[in-house]
């Protein structure tokens, strides 16, 4: 079956299984939030303690995972999952995920509604991204050449990239830009009245470098040489360290992206029967698989061809 057409798998939900999928309950994302800001508090912590370059350079490292986390569960907020009080949802989603991070929750949404919308088209604005940064999504890739950008991208060489999404990411309106800046303004203040700038250092620095690397390598889980999204199966470290907060369920979120990235396990174990790929089959498919330029749209490949 190919991975494009999602209807006979939603036929498998009944109405009364995708209710109950589609709750919102606050606390899992909010306990999921605090648990990456208290990673980072502790590592940037912990660097001030030792006080030397090998400290600094692991808390950018274990900063830009979480900020990375934080992104994931930022996007879950663009989907309006935390809360059917919109206020609720915009406010911890701008405040804990979105705003540290340089966006809004609704400048993001207006973007991802255009991936969801033209999946895999030239209209899709990760396709367009990809065609404008080539030739580093370029197929086949062997494990070497995706590592090596990775490695780049310690040193700053996705800059552009992370320019490319804050660019596209406006808000729907100028005033959302208010609390984005107030908050930056208030948190660098403090920071630099106790004599803590090098936290901020660590903070801009970790999301132009370590950040966009583990952003970089997440990209290459989801849709690249799929139409529709790879259907991972990912050991625990692979997920915590590639696709935190169960990203990798992405297959099952462009089917249902409605359901709460919490529940999307409970929604896989409803779909028995379709083919889970592993992460060495994936690189295994990316070394061998058809030549294709970055941002190709709409390749002939499902996700399921990865095994």
């Amino acid at each position: 079956m190919h991975a494009t057409d999602p209807l006979p798998h939603r036929a498998r939900i009944t109405p009364a299984q995708l209710k109950h999928l589609n709750e919102r309950v606050v606390w899992p994302w909010l306990k999921d939030a605090l648990l990456d800001w208290a990673v980072m508090i502790a590592a940037m912590v912990q660097a001030g303690l030792w006080h030397n370059p090998a400290g600094y350079v692991l808390a950018i490292l274990i900063i830009g995972n979480r900020q990375h986390g934080l992104a994931l569960l930022g996007h879950d907020g663009t989907h309006c999952t935390l809360s059917h009080n919109r206020a609720v949802n915009e406010t911890l989603t701008n405040l804990l995920a979105w705003w540290p991070l340089l966006l809004t929750n609704g400048g993001y949404r207006a973007l991802h509604t255009d991936h969801h919308r033209h999946l895999s088209t030239d209209r899709d604005p990760e396709i367009v991204h990809k065609k404008s940064r080539a030739p580093q999504w370029d197929l086949p890739a062997p494990l070497a050449r995706i590592l090596g950008y990775a490695a780049r991208d310690l040193a700053g060489y996705s800059i552009p990239d992370f320019w490319i999404i804050v660019r596209f990411s406006k808000p729907p309106r100028k005033a959302d830009y208010l609390g984005l800046a107030a908050f930056h303004l208030i948190a660098n203040a403090l920071l630099f009245w106790a004599g803590l700038w090098w936290v901020s250092a660590l903070w801009y620095g970790s999301l132009v470098t370590s950040f966009m690397m583990f952003f970089r390598l997440r990209l290459w889980l989801e849709h690249q040489g799929s139409d529709l999204a790879h259907r991972l199966d990912l050991k625990p470290w692979e997920a915590a360290l590639l696709a935190p907060h169960l990203s990798w369920h992405h297959w099952e979120h462009h089917q249902w992206p409605a359901v709460p990235y919490w529940k999307l396990p409970a929604l896989r174990k409803l779909i028995p029967g379709e083919t889970l790929v592993t992460l060495p089959s994936l690189i295994r498919f990316y070394r061998v698989c058809p030549a294709a330029p970055s941002g190709h749209p709409r390749r002939a490949i499902s996700g399921q061809s990865a095994v």
